[in-house]
């Protein structure tokens, strides 16, 4: 998107960005947590380290 065309609302690239939106990685990153070494934050986390 070049300058000109930031303000239209629907951008000729439609399609390629709905490929990128259900893209199968995506999907399958919609369903996990946001954790980055989630073993790490599980460990500090749990209450059995008390």
């Amino acid at each position: 998107v070049n300058k000109e065309h930031r303000a239209t609302a629907v951008l000729e690239n439609y399609e390629e960005g709905e490929r990128y939106a259900d893209h199968g990685f995506r999907r399958f990153l919609r369903t996990r947590p946001p954790e980055v070494m989630p073993a790490i934050n599980s460990f500090f986390s749990s209450d059995s380290n008390k």
